[in-house]
C-alpha cells in the first residue's frame, strides 16, 4: 500500500508542491476574499432594492384596497383587481427576505474562513505537510495531506462558490434581473398613478365629509338658538305685560319713558330687567342670522361639490378639492390590469432567479467541491 502510494505521489509530487506553496500564499494574500466580499456585498445591496420595491408595491396595493371609487357611471373596487398582486408580492417579499438572509450567512462566513487563524493553521500544516513529502515518509504524509485538504477546502470553498456564482450570474442571469426589476419599478409607478388619483377621490370624498359635519353642527346650533330666542320672546312679552301693569299701578306722570325719573323702585327694577332680555334676544337673533348665512354657503359649496363630481361647472373653484378624473382612473386601472399578467412573471423569474443565486447554485457548487474533495481523498 505505501508502494501504491509512493508512486501516486511520486506523479503528483510538483502539483501538491505547488498546491502546498500556492493555498497559503494566496490565503494570506486576501484577493480571493476581497472579491468575494465585494460580490456578496453587491448581491446584498441588489437584494435590497428588490426588497424594497417589493415591499412598496405591498404597502401601495394595501393602501389601494382600501379604496372603493364610486363616480357617475363608474363602480369600481380597486381590491378586487389587486387581491392576486397582493397575495403574490407578500409571498415574493418573504423569500427575498430569506435570500437576502442567505447572502448575510455567506457574508459571515466568509469573514469567519478568512480570518487570521485560519491562515496560520493553513500554512502551519502546509510546512509539515512538505516536509514529509519530501522525507517520503507515507503513513504520515497521508495524514498531513488529508489534513491540509480538509482544511483548504473550509478555507476557500465558500470564496470559489462565490467566484463560480458570479460568473453564472453575470454570464446569463444579471441582465434578465434587471430587466425584471426595471419591470417591477414600472408597475409600482402605475400603482402610483392609480393611488394618485385615489387619492383626489379621498380628498374629495374627506372635502365633503367636512362640510357635512359643518352643515349638521351647525343646523343643530341654529335649532338650538332659535328655540332660546323663542324662548326670551315669550318671556320678553310676558314682562311688557307685567310692565305695564305696574305703571298703571303708579301715579299719573309715571310713564314707559320715564321709568328711570320718577317711577317706583318696583317699576324701574321690571324696566331694566325687560331691556336685558331684550339686548340678549338682539345679540342671539343676530347670531341667528350669520348662522343662517353660513348654513347657506355650506350647502351652496356642498352643491358645488357634487356638481364638480358629475362633471359640472361651479363657481367655487378656488375654495373646494379637485375631483378626480374618471376617465383618467379607468385608463390607469386598464394599465394595471394589462400589464398584471407581465408582472407576475417577471416576479416569478425574478423569485427563482433570486434562489438559484443565493442558495441553489451554492449549493450546488458547495457539493461538486465535496465530491472533489471526496474524489482525492480517497486517493490518498
Amino acid at each position: 500500500m505505501n508502494t501504491t502510494l509512493n508512486q501516486q505521489l511520486s506523479s503528483w509530487r510538483y502539483l501538491w508542491l505547488i498546491a502546498l506553496i500556492g493555498l497559503p500564499a494566496l490565503g494570506w494574500y486576501g484577493i480571493l476574499d476581497d472579491f468575494s466580499s465585494r460580490d456578496i456585498n453587491a448581491s446584498i445591496s441588489s437584494a435590497g432594492l428588490i426588497y424594497g420595491t417589493a415591499r412598496g408595491i405591498n404597502a401601495l396595493v394595501s393602501l389601494l384596497q382600501g379604496t372603493e371609487l364610486s363616480f357617475p357611471l363608474l363602480t369600481f373596487s380597486i381590491g378586487e383587481i389587486l387581491d392576486p398582486v397582493n397575495d403574490l408580492i407578500e409571498r415574493f417579499s418573504d423569500i427575498v427576505f430569506l435570500a437576502m438572509g442567505s447572502l448575510a450567512l455567506q457574508k459571515i462566513l466568509l469573514a469567519v474562513v478568512s480570518a487570521t487563524i485560519f491562515n496560520i493553521v493553513l500554512s502551519v500544516v502546509a510546512v509539515f505537510t512538505g516536509l514529509a513529502l519530501l522525507l517520503g515518509n507515507a503513513h504520515l504524509l497521508s495524514v498531513l495531506l488529508r489534513t491540509f485538504l480538509l482544511i483548504a477546502f473550509f478555507r476557500f470553498s465558500l470564496s470559489l462558490v462565490v467566484l463560480a456564482n458570479h460568473w453564472v450570474d453575470t454570464n446569463f442571469l444579471d441582465e434578465a434581473d434587471q430587466q425584471r426589476h426595471a419591470s417591477m419599478e414600472a408597475f409600482k409607478q402605475e400603482l402610483r398613478n392609480v393611488d394618485s388619483i385615489a387619492q383626489d377621490k379621498r380628498d374629495h370624498a374627506v372635502g365633503v365629509a367636512e362640510i357635512q359635519q359643518a352643515i349638521t353642527a351647525n343646523e343643530l346650533s341654529y335649532r338650538n338658538n332659535k328655540l332660546v330666542l323663542d324662548q326670551i320672546d315669550a318671556r320678553i312679552s310676558t314682562d311688557t305685560e307685567k310692565l305695564g301693569k305696574l305703571i298703571d299701578k303708579a301715579r299719573v306722570w309715571c310713564t314707559e319713558w320715564d321709568v328711570i325719573q320718577v317711577c317706583p323702585t318696583e317699576v324701574q327694577q321690571a324696566k331694566t330687567a325687560l331691556d336685558d332680555k331684550k339686548g340678549k334676544r338682539s345679540a342671539l337673533s343676530d347670531a341667528l342670522d350669520d348662522l343662517q348665512d353660513e348654513l347657506e354657503d355650506q350647502r351652496e359649496e356642498l352643491d358645488c361639490i357634487e356638481k364638480r363630481a358629475r362633471g359640472e361647472d361651479c363657481n367655487l373653484w378656488d375654495k373646494l378639492p379637485d375631483a378626480p378624473d374618471i376617465q383618467l382612473m379607468r385608463q390607469k386601472l386598464n394599465d394595471v390590469n394589462a400589464s398584471m399578467s407581465e408582472f407576475s412573471e417577471n416576479t416569478i423569474n425574478l423569485l427563482v432567479s433570486l434562489l438559484l443565486k443565493t442558495i441553489g447554485i451554492p449549493l450546488l457548487f458547495i457539493y461538486l467541491l465535496l465530491k472533489i474533495v471526496r474524489m482525492n481523498w480517497a486517493r490518498i
